[in-house]
């Protein structure tokens, strides 16, 4: 049975704001073959993939890629940084992403999105992913019918971490970030959430999840979700 902490009777939840990765979409395992396919092939194997990604997972992509280029004392700039960026996420994320055939949300998803539309509960994403990303999660798993793609919050080099990249998902809608409700599941992320003020989160349980007061649900996917918190 998974872990409840009910929010309490005086607290709306006026919009909510859905991590991505890992999250609404399972793929921890295609991230995982991307980031090292990418570090082999930028290394040239002079760095252990399989350490440096444990080490640095949950990185966003400029500074993980940077990282790479100051271990093997490579000059770079951001054009460069920016190239092996993209080559990550369009050369091998979405490679990968087709070759599996991964084109469904995490399960129960789908279900709570059409129930919060039919609520009128505002939500949106915030995502540490890249413009081109966006766009290839918006066409593979035809997000449109669900999330104004002019309202998601993702990673265009000005918003330094998930912190402010809840607060504008917050902004975005309207409301303020203690009216919100989070679903994610990276350790950094969970916590740059209850850094916003977010008061409420829902966790996609992980092994390493962080144990916060604001963690009000542990799930392994939407359809452990207890709906309680969409009734106050």
């Amino acid at each position: 049975m998974f872990h409840v902490k009910r929010i309490g009777k005086e607290k709306m939840i006026k919009a909510v704001l859905f991590d991505y990765n890992g999250t609404l979409f399972a793929d921890d395992d295609i991230n995982d073959m991307a980031w090292k396919a990418t570090i082999e092939e930028l290394s040239q194997g002079k760095i252990d993939a399989d350490k440096f990604y444990g080490e640095f997972i949950g990185t966003r992509n400029y500074p993980f890629v940077e990282k790479m280029f100051e271990i093997l004392g490579m000059e770079h700039d951001e054009e460069k940084i920016m190239y092996w960026v993209k080559r990550k996420e369009t050369k091998y994320y979405h490679e990968i992403c087709r070759k599996l055939g991964r084109d469904k949300l995490m399960p129960g998803a789908e279900e709570l999105l059409d129930e919060l539309k039919e609520k009128k509960i505002p939500f949106t994403m915030c995502t540490a992913s890249l413009d081109v990303n966006v766009d290839f999660y918006f066409e593979q798993l035809h997000l449109d019918r669900w999330f104004d793609k002019k309202t998601v919050v993702y990673d265009d080099g000005i918003m330094t971490d998930k912190k402010d990249m809840y607060l504008e998902g917050a902004k975005r809608q309207g409301v303020d970030i203690k009216d919100c409700l989070i679903f994610d599941d990276s350790p950094a992320s969970i916590r740059n959430a209850a850094l916003a003020g977010c008061e409420n989160i829902i966790v996609i349980k992980k092994p390493n999840n962080p144990d916060l007061p604001q963690i009000k649900q542990r799930i392994k996917d939407f359809t452990e979700l207890d709906r309680e918190v969409l009734k106050l």
